[in-house]
């Protein structure tokens, strides 16, 4: 399984892809390449969605926690819609704050947020209904 992908499903079909060996057929994934709760929690922040503390709160746990995870977490709404309708400007303005905080320093470029926010923008526009944030080892 993924370490922080984002799963757009509905909720009784959930369990049945992230349990299936075929899981990631489709076009239901968006790969976020290490960019988790955390971070996508303080850009919300910086796109004045909604303080830190918050946001973290919105990402709840689905189901029971297995030890190796999966853990999928509901994306809080007011951030989806947020970043469906980023446009390229705020991307631009956007990006060098949020390259420096502790989580995506020395991991990440300009060049590399810039896309990972395009390609978000792109992936949830396009989509409708429940997105969980998937975390496995």
């Amino acid at each position: 399984m993924p370490v922080n992908d984002i799963l757009n499903c509905d909720a009784s079909e959930l369990w049945a892809i992230l349990d299936s060996e075929d899981g990631y057929e489709g076009d239901r994934w968006f790969m976020c390449k290490g960019v988790g709760m955390i971070e996508l929690c303080k850009l919300g922040e910086m796109l004045d969605v909604g303080a830190y503390d918050d946001l973290i709160g919105q990402f709840d746990l689905v189901g029971e926690p297995r030890d190796e995870g999966p853990w999928p977490q509901t994306l809080p709404g007011a951030l989806i819609e947020r970043l469906a309708s980023i446009s390229d400007d705020e991307i631009a303005s956007v990006v060098p704050q949020w390259l420096t905080i502790d989580e995506l320093q020395g991991s990440a470029t300009a060049e590399f947020l810039t896309e990972y926010l395009t390609g978000l923008r792109t992936y949830l526009s396009a989509k409708s209904g429940e997105f969980y944030l998937v975390n496995a080892l």
